[in-house]
């Protein structure tokens, strides 16, 4: 019976020895073709390439070599029911004792005579002086072809991570089957215009040398072949970001070719009119965004921008600026917020800079009573709101809007894409602003918002009050309170108190907020302290919120809920406790809640008692700076995007072997490399459809769920 004919795409129960069974596991593991598998990539690599004899061997040095077994025994100890197999192995330079736990198989595979190829770490026995290995890899050689290789021992061998019982050994054969059937493939993704201009290893031959090198690097190490330098590898970290530009890049040009019902005329004067009312100045930054915005509400495609800003930079103005436009142009308009404490505290703001023109506001929430509910969105539907503020229940199905044109979406990472779907899909293709309090690195805002047009927010708008950070020494933690923030609470300051946990748990030495209220109450007993926690009932959550914006509350114990949206122009003083358990960002985004009204802040970061000196050095970034965006490089650097963004866009590619802090300047090269192959017109892509057609099939076929997401704004 012939053997089935693989191809890239061949389903995995399709190729020899996997079965149904391996393929359920292999499924379950993420990998379903054999292009999946193909980019199962080793995470290590061992040199078990053949030493030239046993006497060359080194104790303590992982080693493989040849050898011939002159005898192998059972043991059985009487300290382990375990039987202990022992094979004395030889050469023609000397002999070496081997010895394997339960492995009791190895008496009928290695008889006497027979010759093998052993990979381990030599060491001298303690107990007879004598050259033994322990446990070691073998594979049985047949006699008239010791030179030969196997895809386990006698060469430089991929180590793969195991999982739903899925071993590194079985990874290694099978794809070494793969490979061997798919010999000399000439299958190529990257478009040829792309590969002519780069000198970039063939597809085939860098699967090959990710899986398995032939060669090591001139210093013999093979930790070498994981850095970013060798020639698969490089490829492939190419591969990575070309394709997540691509589609970055050809959805960005999908929105633009779109075209919606209504074009805006913009009146030249309509900024003076706003501006004018405004309490304030707006910054050179805040102009600048406000006039793309402008820009693009007036075009037939509709917007699809991300404002991006440092903490206090001003974006709610710049977001109530796109409502001013589009309740002008007749259009209702929606913001999204993740939490209802975020919500609210938008609709505070955003009301009162909007109802001055005519401007009819609403808030929406789970948390809004059935009957409140019911007629607020009756009176959506009837367009007698121009604009609703809300959380998640934006999205229900019983919101109807008579004509929705303007979307604020903040904190984006937080919402699922089926999310932000359902919101836009209640537009006609309306004009959608992105908005995020996390100042995010370039190299971050090109790979996961690539598909957005870039506003930034790089000025402090005058008035904002600096504030200054302190890492609390141990020494001084307990004079802390007394020393630092009675005083404050004496002049009538207000101070914010941050824990990790809502409640107490198990861990040793991690404080949590709703014992510490407690504790600082009874410290306090003549100040007002409040407790602030995402559990909490969402009316005695705002009934908290509006006790400490009144200044009654002086002293509010809270979790991460205050992090972005909150603003008490009280608030001089931020506490943090275990401070090494926040990111970075998120601390910057926790002391951007004081020093915003006309006195300057101080934000104390207390390290827990276990925090390691690495933990607590970390934290010397935020006392170095103020500015978010430094800030936001250095969180990225230490705990990398996956963590740094959140809940990623689902469907977009995953990083394997690229990093976005080590390979900023090949990211800028797949963004120009994927930008001027995205530069012809429609027409002309269908004239190279063959190119075209290939590289949509590798995206679909590689990343299965990007075809939903690049048809989602």
């Amino acid at each position: 019976m012939d053997k089935p004919v693989l191809s890239l795409v061949s389903p995995l129960h399709a190729v020899p020895d996997i079965g149904k069974k391996r393929a359920e596991k292999l499924e379950l593991a993420g990998y379903r073709t054999v292009l999946d598998l193909l980019y199962c990539f080793p995470f290590r690599y061992e040199d078990r390439r053949a030493a030239p004899s046993i006497r060359q061997l080194v104790p303590g040095t992982p080693a493989g070599f040849l050898a011939r077994v002159r005898d192998i025994r059972k043991k059985n100890l009487r300290s382990s029911r375990v039987p202990v197999i022992e094979a004395d192995l030889e050469d023609g330079s000397g002999g070496i004792r081997a010895v394997w736990f339960g492995q009791e198989y190895l008496l009928k595979t290695l008889p006497p005579g027979s010759i093998g190829f052993f990979f381990g770490k030599p060491e001298i026995s303690a107990y007879d002086g004598l050259l033994n290995l322990r446990s070691p890899v073998v594979e049985k050689m047949d006699e008239e072809k010791k030179g030969q290789k196997s895809f386990h021992v006698n060469r430089i061998v991929p180590i793969y991570h195991e999982s739903h019982g899925l071993t590194s050994s079985f990874f290694r054969k099978t794809i070494g089957l793969v490979l061997t059937s798919l010999w000399g493939n000439t299958f190529e993704p990257l478009p040829p215009s792309v590969l002519s201009r780069l000198e970039i290893t063939g597809w085939f031959p860098a699967i090959v040398g990710m899986h398995f090198p032939q060669t090591l690097p001139v210093n013999g190490d093979p930790d070498s072949l994981l850095l970013p330098d060798y020639p698969p590898r490089k490829r492939f970290v190419f591969e990575e970001l070309f394709f997540l530009e691509f589609l970055m890049g050809y959805k960005k040009r999908e929105i633009r070719l779109s075209s919606r019902e209504r074009i805006r005329q913009i009146p030249d004067d309509e900024g003076v009119t706003f501006a004018g009312s405004l309490p304030y100045a707006l910054t050179a930054a805040q102009k600048r965004a406000c006039r793309e915005i402008a820009e693009d509400m007036s075009r037939t495609s509709p917007m699809n921008r991300l404002l991006l800003g440092d903490v206090g930079s001003g974006k709610t103005v710049v977001a109530a600026w796109g409502v001013y436009l589009s309740f002008r142009a007749g259009l209702q308009s929606a913001l999204m917020a993740p939490t209802e404490v975020l919500a609210q505290q938008h609709h505070v703001s955003l009301k009162a800079l909007l109802e001055p023109h005519g401007i009819r506001t609403a808030l929406l929430t789970q948390s809004v009573r059935k009957s409140e509910k019911r007629a607020l969105m009756e009176a959506v539907h009837r367009g007698e709101v121009d604009f609703v503020v809300g959380t998640h229940a934006l999205i229900q199905d019983a919101l109807v809007f008579s004509s929705l044109g303007y979307i604020v979406v903040d904190e984006q990472h937080k919402f699922g894409v089926e999310q932000r779907k359902n919101l836009i899909q209640k537009g006609g293709n309306p004009d959608v602003l992105v908005m995020t309090a996390t100042p995010i690195p370039r190299s971050l805002a090109l790979s996961y918002f690539g598909d957005l047009d870039l506003s930034v927010l790089d000025e402090r708008p005058p008035g904002r009050q600096p504030v200054r950070t302190e890492i609390v020494s141990k020494n001084r933690l307990e004079s802390f309170w007394d020393e630092c923030v009675d005083p404050v609470l004496g002049r009538g300051e207000q101070v914010f108190v941050v824990y990790s946990l809502i409640e107490e748990s198990q861990e040793e030495n991690i404080k949590d907020a709703t014992t510490m209220h407690g504790i600082l109450s009874r410290k306090w007993p003549s100040v007002c302290t409040g407790l602030l926690t995402g559990k909490m009932p969402w009316e005695e959550k705002a009934s908290v919120m509006e006790d400490f914006r009144s200044g009654k509350i002086r002293l509010l114990v809270s979790t991460t809920v205050v992090e972005v949206g909150v603003d008490i122009p009280g608030a001089t003083v931020m506490v943090v406790e275990n401070a090494e358990r926040f990111g970075l960002a998120q601390l910057h985004q926790l002391r951007g809640r004081i020093g915003r009204g006309s006195l300057p802040g101080m934000c104390y970061l207390i390290p827990g008692v276990d925090a390691s000196r690495e933990a607590t050095g970390r934290l010397e970034i935020l006392v170095r700076t103020e500015d978010g965006f430094v800030v936001a490089e250095e969180d990225l650097r230490l705990r990398g995007p996956g963590e740094f963004i959140g809940t990623r866009q689902s469907g977009l590619p995953m990083f394997q072997v690229a990093n976005l802090v080590r390979d900023v300047d090949i990211l800028l090269l797949a963004r120009e490399q994927a930008s001027m192959f995205l530069e012809p017109s429609p027409n002309d892509l269908i004239e190279h459809s063959w190119e075209w057609t290939t590289l949509m099939n590798f995206v679909q076929n590689r990343y299965p769920g990007v075809q939903e997401w690049l048809m989602i704004r």
